[in-house]
């Protein structure tokens, strides 16, 4: 492991303590589901029309929500590295399905096996988001579909977020070591898989006027000729 995959990966560990504490608070779970269902099950039962009864859908950093449960057929499989934490505390509440304790940078499946990769709210946990991407693409079949569902902050927004992260660690998002633009997200996907729809799902409005801050999106992508 090089010196500065080392050094994510410390950043990492710190925002895995904010990220299982937050899962261990009570009452946490349903509101965090009711926005999972809000904003993005709509997105899942149109792609859900589309695949087969047996289809082996993947979920990378599925928290304890399990977002891959919202499709209505499919073999689902639960990754997470803090998933041996989430059957403790919400044991007989995960839905059914295989159930791996992983990061996604090493995906413990085998090349070509899913035909859906989902990634809810995750990305911007990592410890190498472009990584981890080359490892759902790794995995995904070729005519398979990666469902990305991440924050998408304004520039200016991004560009402080980073600095503070960098400089000012006191006072930064713990949880979220990256902070991503619509502009640096297709970037980094552009890497593995190519972008055949992007849908807002969530912006927050206030006296008509856009909030500054995040929005919330799903990229469907395909391997493509990447």
């Amino acid at each position: 492991m090089d010196k500065g995959f080392d050094k994510e990966e410390k950043r990492w560990s710190l925002a895995q303590l904010k990220e299982n504490a937050f899962w261990k608070r009570e009452g946490v779970l349903q509101p965090q589901m009711d926005r999972v269902v809000s904003r993005y099950k709509p997105v899942i039962e149109r792609v859900s029309l589309n695949i087969r009864s047996n289809a082996v859908i993947l979920d990378v950093g599925c928290g304890p929500t399990c977002a891959a449960q919202l499709f209505n057929s499919g073999l689902k499989i639960f990754l997470d590295p803090l998933m041996n934490s989430y059957q403790k505390t919400y044991s007989g509440i995960l839905p059914g399905g295989e159930k791996i304790s992983s990061t996604a940078e090493k995906i413990p499946l085998k090349d070509n096996i899913a035909d859906i990769v989902l990634c809810v709210n995750a990305l911007d946990h990592m410890i190498d988001p472009g990584r981890a991407l080359g490892e759902m693409c790794r995995v995904l079949k070729q005519d398979g579909i990666l469902l990305l569902g991440l924050f998408i902050h304004p520039p200016p927004i991004a560009s402080v977020r980073r600095l503070i992260e960098r400089y000012l660690p006191f006072f930064r998002e713990d949880a979220h070591p990256y902070s991503y633009t619509k502009k640096g997200i297709r970037r980094l996907l552009k890497k593995h898989f190519s972008i055949q729809d992007e849908i807002l799902v969530y912006r927050k409005e206030t006296a008509r006027i856009p909030s500054i801050h995040r929005e919330d999106w799903i990229f469907i992508c395909d391997k493509g000729k990447v």
